[in-house]
C-alpha cells in the first residue's frame, strides 16, 4: 500500500502538471492571436504598397542570379 506521502505527492504532481498545461495553453493562445494580427497587417501593408514588394522581390532575384553565376563559373 502506497504511504500517505507519496499519494499526496503524485496528486501535487499531476496539480503543477494541470496549471503548466493551461499556462502553456494560454501562451499558445496568445503566440497565435499575435501571429494572426501580424500577418493581417504584413497583407494590408503589401495591398497597400505592392510596388515595394515587386521592387525586393527583383532585387532578390538579382542577388540570388548573382550568387548562383559565380558559383558556376569557372575561371
Amino acid at each position: 500500500m502506497a504511504s500517505k506521502d507519496s499519494i499526496t505527492s503524485k496528486i501535487l504532481d499531476r496539480e503543477t502538471y494541470e496549471d503548466l498545461l493551461d499556462q502553456l495553453n494560454e501562451e499558445k493562445e496568445r503566440i497565435e492571436y499575435d501571429l494572426k494580427k501580424e500577418y493581417r497587417n504584413a497583407r494590408k501593408y503589401v495591398r497597400a504598397h505592392p510596388e515595394q514588394g515587386v521592387g525586393f522581390a527583383f532585387l532578390g532575384g538579382i542577388v540570388v542570379g548573382i550568387l548562383v553565376a559565380s558559383l558556376f563559373r569557372t575561371d
